[in-house]
């Protein structure tokens, strides 16, 4: 399925006040504010969650504040660092994170795939450790502990021993005994496959309009000139500099980097929160937080107009 422009479009009929300005710390505040309501929120009972899966959503959360802090340190530079450039594969998993929260939403058995693909990379990475060591005396004692753990995390992570046996017989060619079962923990679904297991047609909509997104910031973690373009001219010791000014290094840095940085940062911290209305409806502090928080986004970026308009604007009622 491609994702055509066609296809993902939506047109406009308003444009953003261009004289309102976003202030970063109340960015901060706004995220904040959204994930300690969404976990506050995962604390109480919901259906087709259990316990453990809430425990790990409010997690993936916390995460999601950390890579918006991340973000937000990378842009303190104010375009002074072409380091500044790198913010961006932090912002395609924040992105990416929104794809795979709006699928547990609707489907919470994707939790537990989650948790068993997590616990399958950990695994091949400790059985390529220990097969590069097995010669190596001073290395047994931290994998026998790693081992232990790997354990633990497995037995909480739902990971039965046919699948655990089944990536020994796949990594190592281990023969097990003759009435084993293989069993094939399947890997996360990207983006892409996301979108295809999705069946509310809104959030369906909002996950479309968002991959060319996605892609653009896929750009900067694969082999792409853009991340080498732009951090050549914000590089001020870079031969060429001559060329331009710090006048104009600093509107490049905002008008390429910072302001698409920030804005998807932000959508896909808020949204993610706000999928989560569907959830809990009734809980007003989410309503709340999620609501104050895009009317700046809706206001600021054309973007968070958009998809204000395909999906938030549907789940928060209350701002009608």
């Amino acid at each position: 399925m491609k994702i055509r422009v066609v296809d993902c479009a939506c047109p406009l009929t308003k444009d953003i006040d261009l004289d309102a300005r976003f202030n970063a710390i109340e960015a901060d505040k706004l995220v904040n504010r959204c994930i300690d309501a969404v976990t506050n929120a995962l604390k109480s009972p919901a259906p087709r969650f259990s316990d453990f899966q809430r425990s790990q959503m409010i997690q993936i959360f916390l995460s999601m504040r950390h890579s918006h802090r991340a973000v937000r340190e990378m842009l303190r530079s104010d375009g002074k660092d072409p380091m500044a450039v790198n913010v961006m594969p932090l912002v395609r998993m924040q992105l990416e994170m929104l794809y795979a929260i709006c699928l547990i939403v609707e489907r919470p058995d994707a939790l537990a795939l989650y948790l068993k693909d997590g616990w399958k990379k950990l695994y091949i990475q400790y059985l390529l450790k220990r097969e590069e060591s097995l010669a190596l005396p001073r290395f047994q004692e931290g994998l026998r502990r790693l081992s232990t753990h790997l354990e633990l995390f497995r037995l909480a992570s739902g990971v039965t021993e046919n699948e655990k046996q089944t990536i020994e017989e796949e990594e190592l060619g281990v023969v097990h005994v003759s009435d084993f079962q293989r069993e094939h923990i399947a890997d996360f679904p990207t983006p892409h496959k996301v979108m295809k297991r999705i069946e509310n047609a809104d959030r369906k909509r909002m996950l479309e309009r968002l991959y060319p997104e996605y892609q653009f910031l896929c750009g900067f973690v694969h082999f792409s000139p853009a991340p080498m373009i732009l951090s050549t001219v914000l590089d001020d010791r870079h031969a060429l500099a001559w060329l331009s000014t710090p006048e104009k290094r600093t509107e490049i840095f905002q008008k390429e980097i910072a302001g698409p940085a920030l804005a998807l940062d932000l959508i896909g911290a808020v949204q993610s929160c706000c999928e989560f209305v569907a959830v809990y409806p009734g809980d007003v502090e989410l309503v709340r937080a999620t609501s104050e928080a895009w009317r700046p986004i809706a206001d600021g970026w054309l973007l968070g107009q958009i998809v204000w308009k395909l999906r938030a604007q549907k789940l928060l009622v209350i701002l009608g």
